[in-house]
């Protein structure tokens, strides 16, 4: 089978590209052809098909007349990419894939593919990644208030441009809420796509709530490559965050906890808006048993991961199903989560690992005492964190049924109109 996959970046910038690159080598190894589809980029993968990629925009301008014509171009981009989609044709016309996956296009791309993939009858699946299509700035999150916002879900797209929820700016708000606007009005998503993945129910439950992808959304969670992890079950030496630092991972409340229960080390992997932030609380608290380390990847961030007695994720947005706390599983590491968005689907309360409510500082420090009290807990838990891994997120499972939803597409688009 030709499966195109398309995303904004052919290159891992996140937790998307790396499910994207994660599952296109599984479909290799299962035999089946990869065919990127992306905007160029000077971090970009080589590839064959680069020619065909759909031109960038140069965002960093200084004049103010530089500033205005990038400003007008990137709005235009956003709402109806007529490069990307003449590229995408081009690209289609000369390999004619069987089925289209899709990942993250919007503001770069935009849903103007989808046109082109109609246009040569190419069934659409697209791995939802963020909440897009019910939120204009796809967090449920207003960064501005710090507080979970769902009030674009009914419909009423004015709330952006009142409450500065992107990059706290009036002029930007404004163009995702126009995007959005006329997205939601010709439903061109909805039209043109087959089948939304989501990796968490929460997720799928939301579009439901917002009238999206009706009888199209389906719950599969994220793969990662079990044997690119060897597990470590004994008891580590520190708690650990590793993520980035920026407000909605819940990193003043982990700090808190921290306050509350001194006796546990933390270590702070990873960087961010917030970093300043959260060194001076450390400092002012004389919190002596917080470390940040930085940036860590690779074998550095491993063996950090490995030596840790539990993961902390005290996420105060919507986190959908986040990547972190896949690698912790198949590390053999417990993982301590708020309650937020999808986590509860992938962190069991008390069988691989514990639950607080987001923002409960007190509940969180409860579990941190608990688990570095009780190391042979954490070893417990770790252990069938590792078995749902395996279980739940290995790649051939993740392909079965992957694979199975390709083909009931392609056999779909095989069949006349009546």
């Amino acid at each position: 089978m030709k499966i195109l996959i398309v995303d904004k970046y052919y290159f891992v910038k996140g937790g998307a590209e790396r499910y994207m690159f994660e599952l296109a080598k599984v479909l290799e190894a299962n035999g089946h052809e990869i065919i990127p589809f992306a905007m160029h980029h000077p971090d970009s993968f080589e590839t064959k098909y680069q020619k065909y990629f759909a031109a960038n925009i140069e965002y960093a301008q200084n004049s103010i007349l530089g500033k205005l014509i990038t400003f007008i171009k990137a709005t235009g981009k956003m709402i109806y990419s007529l490069d990307a989609r003449r590229k995408l044709e081009h690209l289609l016309e000369k390999t004619r894939p069987d089925i289209a996956h899709l990942h993250m296009i919007d503001h770069q791309l935009s849903p103007s593919i989808l046109h082109a993939l109609k246009k040569y009858n190419i069934p659409v699946i697209q791995t939802v990644h963020q909440y897009k299509l019910v939120c204009p700035n796809y967090r449920l999150y207003n960064p501005t208030t710090g507080k979970v916002c769902e009030r674009c879900m009914a419909g009423n797209l004015l709330h952006p441009i009142i409450q500065r929820c992107h990059k706290d700016s009036v002029i930007a708000s404004a163009m995702i809420a126009l995007e959005s606007s006329l997205h939601r009005l010709t439903r061109i998503y909805e039209k043109n796509i087959d089948l939304f993945h989501v990796p968490s129910r929460f997720m799928g439950e939301k579009f439901r709530q917002a009238g999206v992808g009706k009888n199209k959304v389906r719950h599969l969670f994220y793969t990662i490559n079990m044997t690119d992890f060897s597990p470590q079950f004994a008891a580590g030496h520190y708690m650990l965050y590793f993520g980035r630092l920026a407000d909605e991972k819940g990193l003043l409340t982990l700090l808190r906890a921290a306050k509350l229960y001194s006796n546990a080390p933390l270590y702070i992997v990873g960087d961010g808006p917030q970093r300043s932030e959260l060194e001076i609380f450390v400092e002012e608290n004389q919190l002596n048993q917080v470390r940040f380390l930085g940036l860590k990847s690779g074998s550095e961030l491993e063996a950090v991961v490995k030596q840790a007695r539990a993961i902390l994720v005290p996420s105060e947005w919507y986190d959908n199903s986040p990547l972190v706390i896949y690698e912790s599983f198949a590390y053999g590491k417990p993982v301590i989560c708020s309650e937020m968005g999808g986590m509860r689907e992938l962190v069991d309360h008390g069988v691989n690992g514990l639950h607080f409510q987001a923002g409960d500082a007190e509940a969180l420090a409860r579990h941190m005492a608990h688990l570095w009290e009780n190391p042979e807990r954490a070893v417990e838990l770790g252990k069938a964190a590792r078995d749902k891994a395996e279980r739940e997120f290995d790649p051939e499972v993740h392909y079965n049924k992957m694979i199975e939803w390709y083909s009931e597409l392609t056999e779909a688009a095989t069949v006349p109109a009546h």
